[in-house]
């Protein structure tokens, strides 16, 4: 493998294996309390989901109009 190549599978095996660690069981748990900050975010981030689907949704209908069109 080349250095590079090798970098990127040590971190990904690295990764990997803190993810299984942290799924066990046994593994230490925090309590999630989100702040009115991330609460904010989270409204921010899915206005823009719902607002990007939708886009999508007439572009797709305007590439590939069928009988009936999707909702939305």
């Amino acid at each position: 493998m080349e250095p590079l190549q090798m970098i990127a599978f040590e971190s990904a095996r690295r990764q990997a294996r803190q993810h299984l660690l942290d799924s066990r069981p046994e593994a230490p748990r925090v309590p999630y309390r989100p702040t009115a900050r991330h609460e904010a975010t989270a409204q921010v981030r899915q206005t823009a989901r719902v607002h990007l689907a939708g886009l999508l949704r007439r572009t797709a209908d305007r590439v590939d109009p069928c009988a009936t069109p999707s909702a939305g």
